[in-house]
């Protein structure tokens, strides 16, 4: 009995080894997003790709770049009352985050993701040219771009659709859209994706 111990304790440990070993694991994939700032009604939408490394079956570190393929626009008035059109659009969204994952049945399991996320902002607009008798004599275009980045989180649903395909859509928490000192808004997310795993 002794000895059947030791040699127990050393299948067991070769057992969980090759286990985990056998959920490492690369995987890629492709998403579609639409986010939403809870003021000023902004909405944009994001096309990207996804790299991810799980490290076991609950725990994998996933990175996701995309780029915009829809944004705001508005119209702004200039001092003559002549109006000009205001753009704004994702030129691109990064982040790299921590996904641990739970199964709830066979084919489905929900995840977590924690992490740190960057977007930058592109806009576009004209100002008016004046001459001395503040007539206006012309546009001149405005260009610029922003970065918002910080903590970001999250939840979602993943299903297995076969042994290497999975479909998932998550919620998630961005870096707050912060235009100046006096002004804050939540920015919120919505991804549906499809994954591939090696």
């Amino acid at each position: 009995m002794k000895k059947l111990l030791p040699i127990s304790l050393a299948i067991l440990l070769s057992t969980s080894i090759t286990a985990a070993q056998a959920n490492d694991t690369w995987y890629v994939g492709a998403s579609y997003n639409a986010q939403e700032i809870s003021q000023f009604n902004r909405d944009f939408n994001t096309a990207g790709v996804i790299a991810g490394y799980r490290f076991t079956e609950h725990l994998a570190l996933e990175a996701r770049y995309a780029g915009g393929t829809s944004g705001y626009s508005d119209f702004t008035v200039l001092p003559n009352d002549a109006s000009v059109e205001y753009k704004e659009d994702i030129s691109s969204q990064a982040s790299l985050m921590f996904k641990a994952s739970y199964p709830v049945f066979e084919a489905f399991s929900v995840y977590a993701l924690a992490g740190y996320s960057t977007t930058d902002l592109e806009y576009n607009s004209y100002t008016g040219s004046y001459d001395s008798d503040d007539n206006l004599i012309g546009y001149a275009p405005v260009k610029g771009s922003v970065s918002y980045d910080g903590f970001a989180y999250g939840i979602g649903i993943n299903y297995k659709l076969s042994k290497n395909f999975n479909l998932f859509i998550d919620y998630q928490v961005l870096p707050d859209f912060a235009p100046d000192d006096n002004v804050s808004a939540s920015w919120n997310s919505a991804t549906f994706g499809i994954n591939y795993s090696f």
